[in-house]
């Protein structure tokens, strides 16, 4: 598969879509920024060059009528830090397109090096989360009782 230019900016954001499947506890897992083989080991992402978060978001969910639960992010230094290089690939149904090579990587290696891009990409946050598609997060609150001293009460 021939690819295009490899991407310098290192600053530059690379959207991922979130397939809701890849949500476990409330939690990305590490599976979101993994290809499989059928994607021929290159993760597809959108570069913020060339697109907002929230409009690749629309284009994939209402465009190409795809599943995502929202959009988390790496930036191309990120990818590079890990070992893995970054290559534009737009496509006729979406110019803003790329992809993050992990080709000739073994089995392991490729998951090992997803989880640290999904780990990197918890530690930042969501790019776009629709909220209809944010997932529970226990919160815990608490609460005096009425009968409990309060400080200052002797």
């Amino acid at each position: 598969m021939g690819l295009g230019p490899k991407l310098l900016v290192a600053g530059e954001d690379l959207y991922r879509q979130i397939n809701p499947n890849f949500i476990q506890e409330g939690r990305v897992s590490g599976q979101a920024f993994t290809p499989t083989r059928k994607d021929l080991s290159l993760l597809s992402v959108d570069q913020s060059s060339l697109t907002t978060a929230e409009a690749s978001f629309e284009l994939f969910t209402t465009g190409l009528n795809l599943r995502s639960a929202g959009i988390y992010g790496v930036t191309v230094g990120e990818a590079s830090g890990v070992g893995l290089d970054s290559y534009s690939n737009p496509l006729p149904s979406n110019p803003a397109h790329a992809v993050v090579d992990f080709r000739n990587l073994s089995n392991g290696q490729t998951q090992n090096k997803g989880s640290k891009l999904a780990a990197i990409a918890r530690d930042k946050g969501p790019k776009y989360w629709p909220a209809q598609a944010v997932p529970e997060v226990p919160v815990t609150i608490s609460v005096a009782r009425n009968d409990a001293p309060l400080l200052g009460d002797g």
